[in-house]
């Protein structure tokens, strides 16, 4: 449903302007607390696209199965300091890619010269059906919320990967890459506005007030535990893409509907209002073409900003000159 009057208007800017998806964020204003919650300003996250050879993504699969659960397990997690990452297989019949998503702290990033380049250099996977994607496509990080609860593995002598597809695996979460589209015209001058607003906020310049509590109110109800959306801008138009990590899923979609919260009722009627389809991330169970093929955690992956590698009070906020992406 389209909402054209002008309440819709406003009502739309403040969900995509103020905090994108609100209902899902985390973030707190005290920066100082020593139980902060880690967000954007701390972490980096960053999705890796390799398009695949149609007639070969069969073939994909069986080397993934292979070099993430018999070769090396810690493959996922190739890049230092890395503490999360999802593989997945995107099933588009015309299109298929292979996207990995991956964290890190923005402290082991900090010297990097080019921290996209160097995460694309660490694909977890060599293969001949495996090439870069040719379309040209400018990604920007606009959340990343970490619940001070979510889980580590039992590992205590390095890293855990879990091929969550399997039949006979075990299921420690529920993972999932959603990709929706934003409808051209003013939403997308939305959603640009909201980027110049991500980067304010990361440099400490913009504080979220209220919004603060409401979020934090919903994600204890929704027991999420990693959210990330990237905006991606091509030729194509303005792609939004949500990683979810979360205890389950539908706990998750139950608690944003049975509630009053202004941060999940105001976000649904934006989402309604901005998007080309609202459905593959309102409506339960998801729609996705993106199969999750294989998740691995560090055992001490953070959780709070104390968690963070090298942190002291005031470590990991942006300096001038930090990529912020």
């Amino acid at each position: 449903m389209r909402i054209r009057s002008r309440r819709g208007l406003i009502l739309g800017g403040l969900a995509l302007g103020t905090a994108a998806w609100l209902h899902r964020s985390l973030r707190r204003s005290d920066s100082s607390s020593t139980d902060e919650f880690i967000d954007e300003r701390h972490m980096r996250a960053f999705l890796v696209r390799r398009r695949i050879d149609p007639q070969h993504v069969d073939a994909i699969r069986e080397a993934v199965s292979k070099a993430m659960f018999e070769d090396e397990p810690s493959a996922l997690l190739s890049l230092d300091g890395a503490t999360t990452a999802s593989l997945f297989l995107n099933r588009d019949p015309t299109t298929p890619e292979l996207v990995w998503y991956v964290e890190l702290p923005r402290s082991t990033i900090a010297d990097w010269d080019d921290p996209e380049a160097t995460v694309s250099e660490a694909f977890p996977l060599t293969h001949d059906a495996l090439a870069d994607t040719d379309e040209t496509i400018e990604r920007e990080l606009l959340v990343h919320a970490v619940n001070p609860l979510r889980p580590r593995t039992d590992v205590s002598d390095g890293v855990a990967s879990q091929r969550i597809t399997d039949a006979g695996g075990e299921r420690t979460a529920d993972i999932a890459l959603v990709s929706v589209w934003i409808a051209a015209g003013l939403p997308e001058r939305l959603a640009d506005w909201f980027t110049a607003l991500t980067h304010r906020f990361k440099t400490g310049e913009l504080n979220l007030g209220p919004i603060e509590t409401w979020s934090v109110e919903m994600i204890d109800m929704e027991n999420m535990y990693t959210e990330t959306l990237f905006l991606e801008r091509s030729a194509t138009g303005y792609e939004l893409l949500s990683y979810m990590e979360a205890d389950e899923m539908q706990r998750v979609y139950d608690a944003y509907y049975d509630t009053w919260n202004p941060v999940a009722r105001v976000s649904e009627i934006a989402l309604n209002w901005a998007l080309r389809d609202p459905s593959p991330i309102l409506d339960y169970p998801l729609e996705t073409d993106f199969e999750l093929l294989a998740h691995a955690v560090t055992p001490n992956r953070p959780r709070r900003v104390p968690d963070l590698p090298g942190h002291h009070e005031g470590a990991g906020e942006p300096r001038d000159g930090d990529n912020l992406g």
